[in-house]
């Protein structure tokens, strides 16, 4: 089925909640950061800025995993999760949240995603998933590695300073699973995000300690976790 571009419409794929409005065109790109965000802070919403707009992209889709595969398991349900990154950007147009991986059963494969992905939208859309260089350097233990990086073009925000004389040293390994080409465009997607000292391990010992976690996450996240009394105990329920 056809929609002219008069046509006021939107279009919801049945999990993925990425909102395209068909009156002006379907995006060209779809950019993704994944992660557990348990809990999202600030240094998510900066890097992913960042990204957007080194890509000049107009949106980017926040998307929590519901069982990581290469960590251990979240220390809240996903249902929090999700419920904590939709109140943090829930007044930022940039951002949309989606329940892709949560929807799902099993590990949240990145593959799996990625053809979910393009089962929804077709290949006239670009995918861009977003990475650190500590994924990009895991990156051949990734279940279909080799696909993953010919479904979509990774970008991997590296915080300052960038390692440029010994970037080699993330990129020669990678040629042992990869192409030279696939390696080359890994390497082309390596850009610089801002240095954020925050993370989600920091702000669970916080909270376990009684420490404020204000300027760490959103006023609306810190609401949330102490309405719902999360994070108070090793296993974070």
């Amino acid at each position: 089925m056809g929609f002219s571009t008069n046509q006021k419409m939107l279009v919801y794929s049945r999990h993925l909640k990425y909102r395209l409005n068909l009156e002006t065109q379907m995006p060209d790109r779809l950019v993704i950061l994944g992660g557990t965000f348990d809990p999202v802070h600030f240094a998510h919403l900066i890097v992913a800025r960042s990204v957007a707009e080194h890509l000049a992209a107009e949106r980017i889709v926040l998307m929590p995993a519901a069982v990581p595969p290469h960590k251990g398991p979240p220390a809240v349900p996903a249902r929090h999760r999700l419920a904590m990154l939709t109140l943090a950007v829930e007044d930022d147009k940039l951002f949309e949240v989606s329940d892709l991986e949560l929807a799902r059963t099993g590990p949240s494969y990145t593959y799996d995603t990625l053809m979910r992905c393009r089962d929804s939208y077709g290949n006239d859309v670009e995918l861009v998933w977003v990475i650190g260089l500590d994924m990009l350097e895991d990156l051949p233990n990734w279940y279909r590695a080799s696909e993953v990086v010919d479904l979509a073009r990774i970008v991997t925000a590296v915080r300052p300073p960038m390692p440029e004389k010994n970037l080699d040293a993330y990129l020669s390994p990678l040629l042992e699973r990869f192409s030279r080409e696939q390696v080359a465009r890994l390497a082309a997607g390596v850009i610089q995000s801002p240095l954020v000292e925050i993370s989600s391990t920091q702000i669970r010992r916080r909270l376990r300690a009684g420490l404020s976690v204000r300027y760490l996450t959103p006023d609306a996240v810190i609401d949330y976790i102490h309405q719902h009394d999360l994070y108070r105990s090793q296993t974070g329920q």
